[in-house]
Protein backbone atom coordinates (compact mmCIF):
# COMPACT_ATOMS: atom_id res chain seq x y z
CA UNK A 1 0.00 0.00 0.00
CA UNK A 2 2.94 2.28 1.13
CA UNK A 3 4.25 1.46 -2.10
CA UNK A 4 1.07 2.26 -4.13
CA UNK A 5 1.07 5.92 -2.12
CA UNK A 6 4.51 6.99 -3.10
CA UNK A 7 3.98 6.01 -7.11
CA UNK A 8 0.49 8.17 -6.67
CA UNK A 9 2.71 10.69 -5.35
CA UNK A 10 5.53 11.11 -7.76
CA UNK A 11 2.91 11.05 -10.76
CA UNK A 12 0.96 14.07 -8.96
CA UNK A 13 3.95 15.92 -8.05
CA UNK A 14 5.13 15.67 -11.82
CA UNK A 15 1.88 17.34 -13.08
CA UNK A 16 2.12 20.02 -10.76
CA UNK A 17 5.39 20.93 -11.66
CA UNK A 18 4.06 20.50 -15.54
CA UNK A 19 1.40 22.64 -14.93
CA UNK A 20 3.67 25.50 -12.92
CA UNK A 21 5.76 25.59 -15.49
CA UNK A 22 3.25 26.13 -18.31
CA UNK A 23 1.19 28.41 -16.82
CA UNK A 24 3.29 30.44 -13.91
CA UNK A 25 6.01 32.63 -14.29
CA UNK A 26 9.27 31.21 -14.18
CA UNK A 27 9.91 32.90 -10.19
CA UNK A 28 6.64 31.13 -8.67
CA UNK A 29 6.84 27.83 -10.12
CA UNK A 30 10.35 27.25 -8.97
CA UNK A 31 9.05 28.14 -5.26
CA UNK A 32 5.89 26.63 -5.58
CA UNK A 33 7.26 23.29 -6.57
CA UNK A 34 10.32 23.66 -4.23
CA UNK A 35 7.03 23.44 -1.43
CA UNK A 36 5.31 20.48 -2.90
CA UNK A 37 8.66 18.91 -3.28
CA UNK A 38 9.46 18.73 0.40
CA UNK A 39 5.81 18.43 0.98
CA UNK A 40 6.30 15.16 -1.31
CA UNK A 41 9.40 14.13 1.04
CA UNK A 42 7.71 14.52 4.09
CA UNK A 43 4.84 12.31 2.80
CA UNK A 44 7.18 9.69 2.17
CA UNK A 45 8.57 9.32 5.61
CA UNK A 46 5.30 9.25 6.91
CA UNK A 47 4.06 6.06 4.69
CA UNK A 48 7.23 4.58 5.87
CA UNK A 49 6.34 4.83 9.26
CA UNK A 50 3.00 3.93 8.87
CA UNK A 51 4.03 0.97 6.81
CA UNK A 52 6.10 0.10 9.73
CA UNK A 53 3.46 0.47 12.09
CA UNK A 54 0.38 -1.71 10.45
CA UNK A 55 2.86 -4.91 9.25
CA UNK A 56 4.21 -7.22 11.69
CA UNK A 57 8.36 -7.32 11.21
CA UNK A 58 9.46 -10.16 9.13
CA UNK A 59 12.68 -11.73 10.12
CA UNK A 60 14.68 -10.01 7.56
CA UNK A 61 13.01 -6.20 8.99
CA UNK A 62 14.39 -7.92 12.82
CA UNK A 63 17.68 -8.23 11.44
CA UNK A 64 18.18 -5.22 9.42
CA UNK A 65 17.02 -3.46 12.64
CA UNK A 66 19.66 -5.60 14.52
CA UNK A 67 22.17 -4.14 12.21
CA UNK A 68 20.85 -0.52 12.64
CA UNK A 69 21.73 -0.97 16.29
CA UNK A 70 24.96 -2.98 16.30
CA UNK A 71 27.36 -1.63 19.24
CA UNK A 72 30.75 -3.17 16.98
CA UNK A 73 31.85 -4.49 13.72
CA UNK A 74 31.94 -8.07 15.06
CA UNK A 75 28.49 -8.50 15.74
CA UNK A 76 27.37 -6.48 12.36
CA UNK A 77 28.97 -8.70 10.38
CA UNK A 78 27.59 -11.67 12.12
CA UNK A 79 24.29 -10.44 11.72
CA UNK A 80 24.98 -9.23 7.98
CA UNK A 81 26.05 -12.82 7.32
CA UNK A 82 22.83 -13.84 8.51
CA UNK A 83 20.75 -11.72 6.38
CA UNK A 84 23.09 -12.47 3.42
CA UNK A 85 21.84 -15.87 4.00
CA UNK A 86 18.67 -15.20 4.49
CA UNK A 87 17.97 -13.23 1.26
CA UNK A 88 20.17 -16.22 -0.55
CA UNK A 89 22.91 -13.42 -1.47
CA UNK A 90 25.60 -15.85 -1.83
CA UNK A 91 23.98 -17.28 -4.78
CA UNK A 92 23.98 -13.86 -6.50
CA UNK A 93 27.52 -13.46 -6.09
CA UNK A 94 28.56 -16.60 -7.37
CA UNK A 95 27.16 -15.28 -10.70
CA UNK A 96 29.09 -13.38 -12.63
CA UNK A 97 26.64 -11.85 -15.11
CA UNK A 98 25.44 -8.09 -14.06
CA UNK A 99 24.13 -5.54 -16.33
CA UNK A 100 25.88 -2.92 -13.96
CA UNK A 101 29.81 -4.05 -14.74
CA UNK A 102 31.11 -5.71 -18.01
CA UNK A 103 32.18 -9.06 -16.21
CA UNK A 104 33.19 -10.49 -19.38
CA UNK A 105 36.06 -8.13 -19.52
CA UNK A 106 37.46 -8.82 -15.61
CA UNK A 107 37.05 -12.91 -16.80
CA UNK A 108 39.27 -12.26 -19.41
CA UNK A 109 41.87 -9.88 -16.84
CA UNK A 110 41.36 -12.47 -14.49
CA UNK A 111 42.54 -15.83 -16.83
CA UNK A 112 45.25 -13.69 -18.51
CA UNK A 113 46.78 -12.45 -15.09
CA UNK A 114 46.65 -16.22 -13.80
CA UNK A 115 48.31 -17.76 -17.06
CA UNK A 116 51.14 -15.53 -16.58
CA UNK A 117 51.73 -15.95 -12.99
CA UNK A 118 51.71 -19.93 -13.72
CA UNK A 119 53.95 -19.45 -16.31
CA UNK A 120 56.06 -17.62 -14.21
CA UNK A 121 56.47 -14.58 -16.37
CA UNK A 122 57.28 -11.78 -13.93
CA UNK A 123 57.87 -9.23 -16.73
CA UNK A 124 54.22 -9.87 -18.71
CA UNK A 125 53.05 -9.25 -15.52
CA UNK A 126 54.82 -6.30 -15.18
CA UNK A 127 53.70 -5.12 -18.56
CA UNK A 128 50.20 -6.18 -17.51
CA UNK A 129 50.08 -4.12 -14.63
CA UNK A 130 51.54 -1.21 -15.70
CA UNK A 131 49.36 -0.63 -18.88
CA UNK A 132 46.05 -1.76 -17.85
CA UNK A 133 45.76 -1.32 -14.04
CA UNK A 134 42.30 0.79 -13.72
CA UNK A 135 40.69 1.46 -10.14
CA UNK A 136 37.51 0.85 -12.08
CA UNK A 137 38.46 -1.54 -14.65
CA UNK A 138 35.21 -2.28 -16.67
CA UNK A 139 32.78 -0.86 -13.95
CA UNK A 140 34.08 -3.59 -11.61
CA UNK A 141 33.45 -0.54 -8.36
CA UNK A 142 29.60 0.45 -9.52
CA UNK A 143 27.98 1.20 -5.91
CA UNK A 144 25.32 -0.79 -7.16
CA UNK A 145 27.05 -4.10 -7.30
CA UNK A 146 27.73 -3.43 -3.37
CA UNK A 147 24.28 -2.95 -2.59
CA UNK A 148 23.08 -6.40 -3.18
CA UNK A 149 24.90 -8.27 -0.43
CA UNK A 150 25.83 -7.06 2.84
CA UNK A 151 29.37 -8.13 3.18
CA UNK A 152 31.24 -7.98 -0.29
CA UNK A 153 30.28 -8.56 -4.06
CA UNK A 154 30.32 -10.56 -7.17
CA UNK A 155 33.17 -13.09 -6.71
CA UNK A 156 34.70 -12.67 -9.36
CA UNK A 157 35.52 -9.01 -8.49
CA UNK A 158 37.20 -10.31 -5.66
CA UNK A 159 39.12 -12.76 -7.12
CA UNK A 160 40.36 -10.44 -9.60
CA UNK A 161 41.59 -8.03 -6.71
CA UNK A 162 43.08 -10.54 -4.97
CA UNK A 163 45.11 -11.64 -8.13
CA UNK A 164 45.93 -8.58 -8.78
CA UNK A 165 47.15 -7.53 -4.90
CA UNK A 166 48.85 -11.19 -5.22
CA UNK A 167 50.70 -10.36 -8.59
CA UNK A 168 52.24 -6.87 -6.89
CA UNK A 169 53.59 -8.48 -3.63
CA UNK A 170 55.28 -11.22 -5.87
CA UNK A 171 56.96 -8.28 -7.59
CA UNK A 172 57.61 -6.38 -4.97
CA UNK A 173 59.28 -9.17 -2.24
CA UNK A 174 60.82 -11.90 -5.09
CA UNK A 175 64.62 -11.02 -5.94
CA UNK A 176 65.07 -10.73 -10.17
CA UNK A 177 68.16 -10.58 -11.57
CA UNK A 178 67.15 -8.94 -14.64
CA UNK A 179 65.19 -6.37 -12.48
CA UNK A 180 67.48 -4.26 -10.10
CA UNK A 181 65.80 -3.08 -6.69
CA UNK A 182 65.65 0.94 -8.42
CA UNK A 183 63.96 -0.92 -11.44
CA UNK A 184 61.13 -2.17 -9.14
CA UNK A 185 61.08 0.98 -7.50
CA UNK A 186 60.43 2.97 -10.61
CA UNK A 187 57.75 0.29 -11.47
CA UNK A 188 55.68 1.14 -8.19
CA UNK A 189 56.09 4.93 -8.60
CA UNK A 190 54.99 4.83 -11.79
CA UNK A 191 51.72 2.52 -11.36
CA UNK A 192 51.14 4.22 -8.17
CA UNK A 193 50.90 7.35 -10.09
CA UNK A 194 49.08 6.49 -12.13
CA UNK A 195 46.76 4.70 -10.50
CA UNK A 196 45.48 7.37 -8.52
CA UNK A 197 45.37 8.18 -5.11
CA UNK A 198 42.09 8.57 -1.95
CA UNK A 199 41.22 11.17 0.10
CA UNK A 200 39.05 11.02 3.18
CA UNK A 201 36.85 14.58 2.57
CA UNK A 202 35.21 15.80 6.34
CA UNK A 203 32.43 18.01 5.88
CA UNK A 204 31.15 20.49 8.71
CA UNK A 205 28.40 19.54 11.14
CA UNK A 206 27.96 21.95 14.18
CA UNK A 207 27.95 19.27 16.95
CA UNK A 208 26.99 16.50 14.32
CA UNK A 209 30.65 16.96 13.04
CA UNK A 210 31.25 14.34 15.77
CA UNK A 211 30.32 11.61 14.05
CA UNK A 212 33.55 12.21 11.73
CA UNK A 213 35.42 10.73 14.79
CA UNK A 214 33.42 7.74 14.19
CA UNK A 215 34.17 7.02 10.70
CA UNK A 216 37.86 7.39 10.93
CA UNK A 217 37.55 5.45 13.73
CA UNK A 218 35.93 2.58 11.61
CA UNK A 219 37.99 3.09 8.10
CA UNK A 220 41.46 2.64 10.72
CA UNK A 221 39.99 -0.62 12.47
CA UNK A 222 39.78 -1.88 9.00
CA UNK A 223 43.29 -0.92 7.91
CA UNK A 224 41.12 2.28 4.91
CA UNK A 225 42.19 4.81 6.26
CA UNK A 226 43.30 7.38 3.47
CA UNK A 227 46.59 9.76 4.45
CA UNK A 228 45.28 12.55 2.90
CA UNK A 229 42.52 14.16 4.90
CA UNK A 230 40.76 17.38 4.65
CA UNK A 231 38.58 19.07 6.55
CA UNK A 232 35.94 21.98 7.02
CA UNK A 233 34.54 23.50 9.80
CA UNK A 234 34.28 20.97 12.26
CA UNK A 235 35.27 18.20 10.44
CA UNK A 236 38.79 20.64 10.32
CA UNK A 237 38.84 20.32 14.16
CA UNK A 238 38.36 16.00 13.79
CA UNK A 239 41.40 16.38 10.52
CA UNK A 240 43.76 17.87 12.89
CA UNK A 241 43.19 15.73 15.80
CA UNK A 242 43.84 12.73 13.40
CA UNK A 243 46.65 14.52 11.35
CA UNK A 244 48.68 14.89 14.29
CA UNK A 245 48.96 11.16 15.27
CA UNK A 246 50.39 8.39 14.40
CA UNK A 247 49.68 5.14 13.38
CA UNK A 248 50.25 3.62 16.90
CA UNK A 249 49.03 6.99 18.39
CA UNK A 250 44.94 7.17 17.02
CA UNK A 251 43.92 4.62 18.59
CA UNK A 252 44.03 6.18 21.80
CA UNK A 253 42.14 9.31 21.16
CA UNK A 254 38.90 6.97 20.78
CA UNK A 255 39.73 5.58 24.50
CA UNK A 256 37.66 6.80 27.63
CA UNK A 257 39.33 10.65 28.33
CA UNK A 258 41.25 10.04 24.94
CA UNK A 259 40.01 14.05 24.23
CA UNK A 260 40.44 16.46 26.38
CA UNK A 261 37.51 18.24 26.67
CA UNK A 262 37.69 19.88 29.92
CA UNK A 263 37.71 23.56 28.29
CA UNK A 264 33.88 23.17 27.51
CA UNK A 265 33.58 21.76 31.54
CA UNK A 266 34.95 24.85 32.66
CA UNK A 267 31.68 26.98 30.94
CA UNK A 268 29.06 24.81 32.55
CA UNK A 269 25.76 24.06 31.20
CA UNK A 270 23.61 26.48 33.51
CA UNK A 271 22.31 28.88 31.41
CA UNK A 272 23.76 27.82 28.21
CA UNK A 273 20.80 28.73 25.94
CA UNK A 274 20.75 32.40 27.63
CA UNK A 275 24.41 32.82 26.53
CA UNK A 276 24.56 31.75 23.32
CA UNK A 277 20.86 34.10 22.44
CA UNK A 278 22.52 36.94 24.35
CA UNK A 279 25.77 36.61 22.49
CA UNK A 280 24.37 35.87 18.84
CA UNK A 281 21.91 39.24 19.26
CA UNK A 282 25.20 41.10 20.81
CA UNK A 283 28.31 39.80 18.36
CA UNK A 284 26.28 38.01 15.96
CA UNK A 285 27.81 34.77 17.04
CA UNK A 286 26.78 31.31 18.76
CA UNK A 287 29.59 30.20 20.62
CA UNK A 288 32.81 31.37 22.29
CA UNK A 289 35.88 31.15 20.36
CA UNK A 290 37.95 31.15 22.98
CA UNK A 291 36.93 28.30 24.94
CA UNK A 292 37.05 26.41 21.24
CA UNK A 293 40.58 27.74 21.04
CA UNK A 294 41.49 25.81 24.25
CA UNK A 295 40.11 22.50 23.62
CA UNK A 296 41.83 22.94 20.24
CA UNK A 297 45.11 23.98 21.96
CA UNK A 298 44.66 21.10 24.61
CA UNK A 299 44.81 18.26 21.61
CA UNK A 300 46.58 19.78 19.12
CA UNK A 301 49.13 22.08 20.88
CA UNK A 302 51.12 24.16 18.43
CA UNK A 303 52.21 21.94 15.56
CA UNK A 304 52.41 23.46 12.59
CA UNK A 305 51.19 21.36 8.68
CA UNK A 306 54.93 21.21 8.32
CA UNK A 307 55.78 19.84 11.45
CA UNK A 308 52.89 16.95 11.56
CA UNK A 309 53.93 15.75 8.33
CA UNK A 310 57.25 14.84 8.98
CA UNK A 311 55.37 13.26 12.12
CA UNK A 312 52.86 11.08 10.90
CA UNK A 313 53.38 11.58 7.22
CA UNK A 314 49.62 12.19 7.25
CA UNK A 315 48.98 14.88 4.45
CA UNK A 316 46.18 17.23 6.58
CA UNK A 317 43.99 19.94 4.64
CA UNK A 318 42.44 22.76 5.82
CA UNK A 319 40.09 24.81 4.21
CA UNK A 320 39.19 28.20 5.20
CA UNK A 321 37.62 31.12 3.35
CA UNK A 322 38.77 34.73 3.14
CA UNK A 323 36.46 37.65 1.76
CA UNK A 324 40.05 38.72 -0.85
CA UNK A 325 39.98 35.74 -3.45
CA UNK A 326 44.00 35.58 -3.55
CA UNK A 327 44.68 37.01 -0.38
CA UNK A 328 46.14 33.41 1.24
CA UNK A 329 45.51 29.82 0.17
CA UNK A 330 42.22 28.60 0.32
CA UNK A 331 43.78 25.05 0.79
CA UNK A 332 46.21 25.03 3.90
CA UNK A 333 48.69 22.01 3.73
CA UNK A 334 52.28 21.63 4.52
CA UNK A 335 52.86 22.70 0.77
CA UNK A 336 50.59 25.78 0.81
CA UNK A 337 51.09 26.90 4.48
CA UNK A 338 53.95 24.76 5.94
CA UNK A 339 55.02 27.79 9.02
CA UNK A 340 50.81 27.80 10.14
CA UNK A 341 49.76 26.48 13.13
CA UNK A 342 47.32 23.65 12.57
CA UNK A 343 45.44 24.83 15.41
CA UNK A 344 44.71 28.43 14.29
CA UNK A 345 44.07 27.11 10.74
CA UNK A 346 41.37 24.89 12.32
CA UNK A 347 39.63 27.72 14.57
CA UNK A 348 39.44 29.59 11.16
CA UNK A 349 37.79 27.26 9.49
CA UNK A 350 35.25 26.67 12.04
CA UNK A 351 34.40 30.47 12.49
CA UNK A 352 32.93 30.90 8.71
CA UNK A 353 30.21 28.83 9.65
CA UNK A 354 28.61 31.79 11.75
CA UNK A 355 28.61 30.31 15.38
CA UNK A 356 32.31 31.36 15.82
CA UNK A 357 34.05 34.85 15.75
CA UNK A 358 36.59 35.54 13.66
CA UNK A 359 40.16 33.83 14.43
CA UNK A 360 43.59 34.77 13.01
CA UNK A 361 46.44 32.77 11.36
CA UNK A 362 48.95 32.21 13.53
CA UNK A 363 52.46 30.48 11.97
CA UNK A 364 55.97 30.06 13.47
CA UNK A 365 58.60 32.15 11.93
CA UNK A 366 62.52 30.91 11.70
CA UNK A 367 63.28 31.29 15.33
CA UNK A 368 60.40 29.47 16.50
CA UNK A 369 58.24 32.31 17.79
CA UNK A 370 54.03 32.51 17.26
CA UNK A 371 53.66 34.97 15.06
CA UNK A 372 50.22 36.16 13.04
CA UNK A 373 50.73 34.59 9.71
CA UNK A 374 49.35 37.38 7.23
CA UNK A 375 50.47 41.40 7.18
CA UNK A 376 47.22 42.17 8.06
CA UNK A 377 43.62 41.13 9.57
CA UNK A 378 41.88 38.50 7.51
CA UNK A 379 38.01 38.75 6.64
CA UNK A 380 36.30 35.35 6.43
CA UNK A 381 33.59 34.74 4.06
CA UNK A 382 30.36 34.47 6.08
CA UNK A 383 28.33 31.36 6.03
CA UNK A 384 26.48 32.59 4.32
CA UNK A 385 28.11 33.50 0.99
CA UNK A 386 27.73 32.03 -2.01
CA UNK A 387 29.93 28.48 -2.17
CA UNK A 388 33.02 28.79 -4.67
CA UNK A 389 32.97 27.41 -8.16
CA UNK A 390 34.15 23.96 -9.07
CA UNK A 391 37.71 25.67 -10.28
CA UNK A 392 38.19 27.49 -6.98
CA UNK A 393 36.85 24.09 -5.16
CA UNK A 394 39.40 22.68 -2.45
CA UNK A 395 38.75 19.42 -3.98
CA UNK A 396 40.23 20.49 -7.19
CA UNK A 397 43.19 21.83 -5.40
CA UNK A 398 43.36 18.67 -3.33
CA UNK A 399 43.63 16.93 -7.35
CA UNK A 400 46.02 19.38 -8.58
CA UNK A 401 48.66 18.96 -5.52
CA UNK A 402 48.27 15.31 -4.35
CA UNK A 403 47.51 13.20 -7.40
CA UNK A 404 43.94 12.58 -6.23
CA UNK A 405 41.59 11.02 -7.71
CA UNK A 406 39.06 9.10 -5.67
CA UNK A 407 37.32 10.87 -2.58
CA UNK A 408 35.77 9.63 0.21
CA UNK A 409 33.58 11.99 1.55
CA UNK A 410 31.75 12.23 5.09
CA UNK A 411 28.21 14.28 5.57
CA UNK A 412 27.53 15.79 8.36
CA UNK A 413 26.26 19.43 7.14
CA UNK A 414 22.57 19.18 8.99
CA UNK A 415 21.25 21.38 6.08
CA UNK A 416 21.96 18.75 3.67
CA UNK A 417 21.55 15.14 4.65
CA UNK A 418 18.47 14.77 5.03
CA UNK A 419 18.37 15.14 1.22
CA UNK A 420 21.16 12.88 0.76
CA UNK A 421 19.85 9.45 -1.34
CA UNK A 422 21.68 6.65 0.82
CA UNK A 423 21.53 4.21 -2.47
CA UNK A 424 25.06 2.81 -2.21
CA UNK A 425 24.00 0.99 1.37
CA UNK A 426 20.27 0.00 0.43
CA UNK A 427 18.70 -2.11 -2.28
CA UNK A 428 17.31 0.36 -4.60
CA UNK A 429 13.71 -0.07 -3.88
CA UNK A 430 10.90 2.27 -4.90
CA UNK A 431 11.07 4.25 -1.30
CA UNK A 432 15.04 4.23 -2.11
CA UNK A 433 14.20 5.99 -5.45
CA UNK A 434 11.38 8.23 -4.49
CA UNK A 435 13.82 9.75 -1.84
CA UNK A 436 16.68 9.91 -4.47
CA UNK A 437 14.14 11.78 -6.84
CA UNK A 438 12.94 14.03 -4.23
CA UNK A 439 15.96 14.87 -2.99
CA UNK A 440 17.85 15.74 -6.17
CA UNK A 441 14.49 17.93 -7.15
CA UNK A 442 14.90 19.85 -3.65
CA UNK A 443 18.74 20.67 -4.66
CA UNK A 444 18.19 21.70 -7.90
CA UNK A 445 15.54 23.86 -6.96
CA UNK A 446 17.56 25.77 -4.28
CA UNK A 447 19.85 26.05 -6.53
CA UNK A 448 17.67 27.75 -8.89
CA UNK A 449 16.68 30.06 -6.63
CA UNK A 450 19.81 30.93 -5.62
CA UNK A 451 20.90 31.51 -9.28
CA UNK A 452 18.06 34.25 -8.85
CA UNK A 453 19.07 35.49 -6.05
CA UNK A 454 15.61 34.86 -4.88
CA UNK A 455 16.88 32.72 -2.17
CA UNK A 456 17.67 34.29 1.51
CA UNK A 457 20.88 34.90 2.72
CA UNK A 458 20.67 32.54 5.82
CA UNK A 459 20.25 30.19 3.54
CA UNK A 460 22.82 30.19 1.19
CA UNK A 461 24.96 27.50 2.87
CA UNK A 462 22.92 25.10 1.52
CA UNK A 463 23.55 25.38 -1.76
CA UNK A 464 26.85 23.05 -2.17
CA UNK A 465 27.34 20.94 -5.46
CA UNK A 466 30.12 18.92 -3.81
CA UNK A 467 28.43 17.29 -1.15
CA UNK A 468 29.13 13.79 -2.04
CA UNK A 469 32.13 11.74 -3.39
CA UNK A 470 32.84 8.58 -5.18
CA UNK A 471 32.01 6.88 -1.68
CA UNK A 472 29.25 9.36 0.41
CA UNK A 473 28.80 8.35 3.97
CA UNK A 474 26.02 9.95 5.19
CA UNK A 475 25.30 10.57 8.59
CA UNK A 476 21.82 8.77 9.81
CA UNK A 477 20.17 11.03 11.86
CA UNK A 478 16.78 11.15 13.93
CA UNK A 479 14.54 14.53 14.98
CA UNK A 480 16.19 14.12 18.86
CA UNK A 481 19.24 14.56 17.65
CA UNK A 482 18.04 18.26 16.37
CA UNK A 483 18.65 18.82 19.88
CA UNK A 484 21.65 18.53 20.57
CA UNK A 485 23.08 20.82 17.19
CA UNK A 486 24.92 23.57 19.21
CA UNK A 487 25.08 22.24 22.52
CA UNK A 488 28.54 21.70 23.96
CA UNK A 489 30.49 18.18 23.53
CA UNK A 490 30.26 15.99 26.44
CA UNK A 491 32.54 12.39 26.93
CA UNK A 492 28.80 10.72 26.84
CA UNK A 493 27.65 12.95 23.29
CA UNK A 494 31.04 11.65 21.87
CA UNK A 495 30.78 8.11 22.21
CA UNK A 496 26.88 8.19 21.10
CA UNK A 497 28.27 10.48 17.80
CA UNK A 498 31.60 8.14 17.78
CA UNK A 499 29.17 5.10 17.30
CA UNK A 500 26.68 6.86 15.11
CA UNK A 501 29.67 7.46 12.68
CA UNK A 502 30.86 3.66 12.71
CA UNK A 503 26.99 2.59 12.31
CA UNK A 504 27.17 4.58 9.19
CA UNK A 505 30.49 3.60 7.84
CA UNK A 506 30.22 -0.43 8.39
CA UNK A 507 27.96 -0.70 5.35
CA UNK A 508 30.52 0.83 2.97
CA UNK A 509 33.47 -0.89 3.81
CA UNK A 510 32.76 -3.51 1.21
CA UNK A 511 32.66 -0.93 -1.66
CA UNK A 512 35.78 1.33 0.33
CA UNK A 513 38.11 -1.71 0.40
CA UNK A 514 37.63 -2.91 -3.19
CA UNK A 515 37.97 0.53 -4.16
CA UNK A 516 41.12 0.98 -1.98
CA UNK A 517 42.95 -2.34 -1.61
CA UNK A 518 45.18 -1.83 -5.06
CA UNK A 519 46.04 1.55 -3.33
CA UNK A 520 47.07 0.64 -0.59
CA UNK A 521 49.13 -2.55 -1.71
CA UNK A 522 50.77 -0.25 -3.95
CA UNK A 523 52.15 2.58 -1.58
CA UNK A 524 52.51 -0.05 1.11
CA UNK A 525 55.10 -2.12 -1.07
CA UNK A 526 56.89 1.27 -2.56
CA UNK A 527 57.72 2.54 0.78
CA UNK A 528 58.95 -0.93 1.77
CA UNK A 529 61.14 -0.88 -1.47
CA UNK A 530 61.86 2.49 -0.28
CA UNK A 531 63.18 2.46 3.38
CA UNK A 532 65.36 -0.51 2.88
CA UNK A 533 69.26 0.05 1.89
CA UNK A 534 70.16 1.63 -1.15
CA UNK A 535 70.60 -0.26 -4.52
CA UNK A 536 72.54 -0.38 -7.60
CA UNK A 537 71.28 2.18 -10.57
CA UNK A 538 68.04 0.99 -12.39
CA UNK A 539 67.49 -1.30 -15.80
CA UNK A 540 64.40 0.50 -17.87
CA UNK A 541 62.08 -2.49 -17.40
CA UNK A 542 59.96 0.03 -20.00
CA UNK A 543 61.30 3.06 -21.97
CA UNK A 544 62.42 5.57 -19.13
CA UNK A 545 60.84 9.04 -18.49
CA UNK A 546 64.09 10.31 -19.42
CA UNK A 547 64.35 8.36 -22.69
CA UNK A 548 60.91 9.49 -23.62
CA UNK A 549 61.43 13.25 -22.88
CA UNK A 550 65.45 13.50 -24.25
CA UNK A 551 66.89 13.83 -20.91
CA UNK A 552 64.53 16.29 -18.98
CA UNK A 553 63.58 15.57 -15.30
CA UNK A 554 60.91 13.03 -14.72
CA UNK A 555 58.02 14.65 -12.20
CA UNK A 556 57.47 12.97 -8.80
CA UNK A 557 54.70 12.60 -6.65
CA UNK A 558 54.90 14.91 -4.10
CA UNK A 559 53.54 12.54 -1.44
Amino acid sequence: MANVVLIVLIIINLKILYFLFIAMPNWINIIISTVFTIFGWILCVISSLLKKLRHKRTPEEVIRYRLSVAKNYEEWTQLAKELDVLLGNDEWKSNSISPYYDYNLIQYKLDHFRQVRENNDFLSMIYMLRSGLLRNLGGLNDPRLFSQSYLGTKKLIEDYTKEVITQLEYIGEQDFSEIPKLSKMEFFNDTRQSFGSTALVLYGGTSFGLYHLGVVKALNENGLLPRIISGTAIGALIAALVCIRTDEELPRIFEPGGINLGAFGKVGSKGNIRRKISRFLKHGYLMDIKVLEECVLSNVGDLTFEEAYAKTKRILNITVSPTRKFEIPQLLNYLTAPNVLISSAACASVAIMGLYDSYDLMAKDKTGRIVPWAPSEIKWKKWTDAVPTESESPLTRITELFNVNHFIVSQANAAVVPFLSREQTTRASILVKCGHFISTEYRHRIAQLEQMRLLPRMFRGMVDEKVSGNVTIVLSISFADFKTLFSNPTHSSLDYWVLKGEQSTWPLLALIRNRCLIELALDRIYLKLKSSPPAERSYALYPTTKEKNNGRKRTKSVH
